[in-house]
């Protein structure tokens, strides 16, 4: 009942009586935590006294609420991932808790039960799976029986590229606002006391006249703006280990056992059959040091909120290899054709727009704001000028990578200019077409295509595309996604001109067309 309590929730409860802290005295914060912690546990103790949960092999059912009864079911084979998590107090306890997803749930999961006996979400994990085997065709194994194959180790995240991950991805970037401004709290609540000394030395003719004193020392500023840096890398290095430590997946069957974490763990199954879309993505310092982001988007979302699955960390070397195993069939990132150079021009006005917004604001401000003339934002006028160049370089290099790819199996698309993502998804995962064109890019013959890909925000944006191109793209996904089976297009007038004149097979089709 306590260590079922979400840690979003958790913070919500404790939102007003910090925020009274500050408002009323002492005893009135406590009195008002007291109630508030009865409250809660009361209600969570009647939660967990009236939630019960079954599986008979076929349906899941989950009967919950104390006033108002509601019964959820679900049938296994609607079931798209089962996650079990445990955290650092549930692994202490035997506890874990069990996320149950279907394809609908894309924000939060069809059933969320915290907590249960470790043993008993790993048994209900492995019962779904079984169930959902059983209703599947079982391979034949080497012996010749029916059952799953072995599993397998497909990929393995060494600690190294954990901790080269956590340096250089975003989360670098917000640590240092974050500990900048516990740093700046602390400085207020010790400055005000440091004053009254201050105060009170004068008073006795200990210290000597504020007005006396000189300014701040650069040096202290400095080895502070080190020391913030430092504890960010640190503290960016702790939160990636304890989070995608001993990161591994493993292929069992047609499953993808994802398992991540040192001190809170979270496995998670993913079904090969419900991946959607595979994105590599590179920012400009992942690239100079040759590594690469994989994220897998899947139906259910168990895995992040919207179906993902984040691979800390890979070599570039090896993103083909892990498509292979993600995608059957298909044997890495397909080849890509560049866009037209009509597109180098929609990128340098994509990137001349801000910056030369950005540009006249600062060199207006002065004239509609008298107070604003001083010498600060003198300079600042000037160094805003370097934005143009430096944002015409990131268009030419987003020009550069701007290409898209389609094979018999997927389609592909790459763009960025900080930051490189390409996005990789099977054809048949295709749901719906669409294509813009604004009057800049008719002008300019081009097409902005977007393929709608089944999943929760799943989508490849084909960004200033050839028209030609953007029309024949658009032609060939739409067929996959108004035919229930793969398209093959290239294939479809060769096919029926072989069936025309070949013989026919015993079911009345033409061998060419058979196979």
């Amino acid at each position: 009942m306590i260590l079922g309590i979400p840690a979003a929730q958790l913070v919500q409860v404790l939102v007003v009586p910090i925020a009274a802290t500050f408002a009323a005295g002492g005893m009135v914060t406590l009195v008002m935590m007291i109630i508030l912690g009865i409250v809660g546990l009361v209600a969570r103790t009647l939660d967990w006294w009236f939630r019960t949960f079954s599986f008979d092999g076929e349906v899941l059912r989950v009967d919950h609420g104390v006033l108002s009864r509601n019964r959820r079911s679900l049938d296994v084979a609607r079931i798209q991932q089962v996650e079990v998590q445990r955290g650092a107090l549930m692994r202490v306890f035997g506890l874990a808790a069990i996320r149950v997803e279907t394809a609908g749930s894309a924000s939060e999961p069809e059933v969320d039960l915290r907590v249960v006996p470790e043993p008993d979400a790993f048994a209900l994990r492995a019962a779904v799976r079984a169930s959902q085997q059983r209703m599947g065709d079982h391979p034949v194994t080497q012996d010749g029986t029916e059952g799953p194959p072995a599993a397998t180790r497909v990929l393995t995240v060494p600690m190294k590229h954990v901790v080269i991950s956590s340096v250089t991805g975003a989360r670098l970037l917000v640590l240092p606002a974050v500990i900048g401004g516990a740093f700046q709290f602390i400085g207020q609540q010790v400055g005000n006391f440091a004053n009254r000394v201050t105060n009170y030395l004068i008073e006795q003719g200990i210290a000597v006249d504020p007005s006396e004193l000189t300014g701040p020392d650069w040096r202290l500023v400095a080895m502070g703006a080190a020391g913030i840096l430092v504890l960010s890398v640190i503290a960016a290095i702790v939160v990636g280990v304890l989070r995608d430590g001993r990161f591994r997946i493993d292929r069992d069957g047609e499953d993808l056992h994802v398992s991540r974490g040192l001190i809170s763990t979270r496995e998670s199954v993913v079904p090969l059959r419900r991946v959607q879309l595979v994105e590599v993505n590179r920012n400009w310092l992942r690239r100079l040091l040759g590594y690469a982001t994989v994220r897998i988007r899947s139906a259910g979302g168990s895995t992040g909120g919207d179906g993902r699955v984040t691979v800390p960390l890979l070599p570039e070397q090896d993103v083909d290899d892990l498509l292979s195993e993600l995608l059957p069939n298909v044997p890495g990132i397909p080849e890509l054709h560049a866009h037209p150079t009509a597109a180098r021009r929609r990128a340098l006005f994509r990137w001349w727009r801000p910056a030369l917004f950005t540009i006249a604001v600062v060199w207006l401000a002065p004239e509609l704001l008298p107070f604003l003339d001083h010498p600060v934002v003198e300079r600042a006028q000037w160094i805003v000028l370097a934005l143009l160049p430096i944002n015409t370089v990131l268009a030419l290099v987003e020009y550069r990578q701007l290409a898209h790819g389609l094979t018999e199996l997927v389609v592909a698309s790459r763009r960025g200019a900080l930051s490189i993502s390409t996005s990789i998804a099977p054809v048949v995962k295709v749901q719906a077409v669409t294509n813009r064109r604004s009057p800049f890019q008719r002008r300019l013959g081009l097409t902005t295509l977007v393929a709608h890909v089944a999943g929760p925000g799943a989508v490849i944006e084909v960004l200033d595309a050839g028209r030609d191109a953007a029309r024949s793209l658009h032609q060939r996904l739409s067929a996959h996604a108004a035919s229930p089976t793969p398209v093959v297009p290239d294939r479809d007038r060769q096919v029926d001109d072989t069936a025309a004149a070949g013989p026919a097979g015993p079911s009345g089709r033409s061998e060419a067309s058979t196979a």
